[in-house]
């Protein structure tokens, strides 16, 4: 199961001949259309192959996320060649990510990534949520990702996911579905309703991803559809993978706890129906720093926890069931 947020434009491994300046004028390029959000000189920009992979849309979904996360690049540095990829350390305003891309023999762009850039001393603003949470859903779930070291949760290698959660409900047959497993509906998990954890502005939403087929990813979406709320201790609270057309929230409503947000899907990067849940410090996905999540009351393997965070393989039910 994946869930990070790193995005992948697109990358083939057909032919291309590395000539430093060309990649930099092609990047220089890149710069000034990236800048000015300028989706359609972006897309102009890559070969036939990548323009049918991505379409024109999504491309242009791309353009405005990541300069709404990131703002203007700012400059850029190179770092190495491997094979026919470049790699630059790039700085925007908000922050530096890697970005590489590749040529094929016309010189348009047949791959292009972009990808956090290495942070020696990341630091979040909160230590933990300070507002009290309830459980995101109803009935027994299961931790699949959960803790903080790499064994217990992969998320601890983003800097914004690093305390985040996936969930997802294993059924008696020791499975999380049921059937062949081929189609959504035949997870535990697809469908389930899910609830604000806390009194909260909605300050964004995401609709109108499809849902995944079973096994398959959508990274350029990693969210899928999602909502992001803020407290009044500005912890940002994420949710990730809403079945489509599903969410019944508003960017600017405020919801309270308990209220039904929408239903458990496996949208955006993501291979099978669960609920990604993290807390961030900060309003943008790419450049804030994951807080530490803690849960009021709740059943743990059968037992009552108070303030306590889920690891990996925990079965978690609201206290009260």
């Amino acid at each position: 199961m994946k869930t990070t947020l790193t995005v992948l434009l697109f990358l083939c491994t057909s032919v291309a001949f590395s000539q430093s300046a060309t990649y930099q004028q092609a990047l220089e390029d890149f710069k000034t259309y990236f800048n000015a959000q300028d989706d359609q000189a972006v897309f102009d920009m890559m070969d036939q192959n990548m323009q049918n992979k991505l379409g024109f849309e999504n491309v242009s979904a791309i353009v405005k996320t990541f300069h709404s996360n990131l703002g203007s690049i700012i400059s850029y540095n190179y770092l190495k060649t491997e094979g026919t990829t470049e790699f630059y350390e790039a700085q925007f305003e908000n922050g530096n990510q890697i970005i590489t891309l590749s040529l094929d023999e016309n010189l348009r762009l047949n791959g292009l990534r972009f990808l956090p850039a290495e942070e020696k001393s990341v630091i979040a603003k909160l230590d933990r949520n300070k507002t009290g949470f309830s459980l995101p859903f109803m009935g027994e779930w299961f931790t699949v990702w959960g803790g903080d070291t790499k064994a217990q949760n992969y998320h601890v290698i983003s800097k914004t996911q690093k305390n985040a959660f996936d969930f997802l409900i294993i059924g008696k047959n020791g499975r999380s579905y049921e059937r062949s497993g081929t189609r959504n509906e035949d997870y535990y998990a697809f469908g389930q309703p899910l609830y604000a954890v806390c009194d909260a502005e909605v300050i964004e939403v995401i609709t109108g991803v499809e849902d995944n087929k079973p096994g398959e990813m959508n990274p350029m979406q990693a969210l899928g559809n999602s909502v992001t709320l803020r407290t009044s201790y500005e912890e940002y609270i994420v949710y990730a993978h809403f079945e489509k057309e599903t969410i019944k929230v508003k960017e600017g409503q405020f919801v309270k706890k308990g209220q039904y947000l929408g239903n458990a899907g496996n949208s955006g990067n993501s291979t099978e129906a669960h609920l990604h849940f993290h807390v961030q410090d900060g309003p943008k996905h790419m450049t804030s720093v994951g807080v530490k999540c803690y849960f009021e009351s709740l059943m743990v393997n059968g037992e009552l926890q108070l303030d306590y965070s889920p690891i990996r393989l925990d079965r978690i039910a609201p206290a009260q069931e």
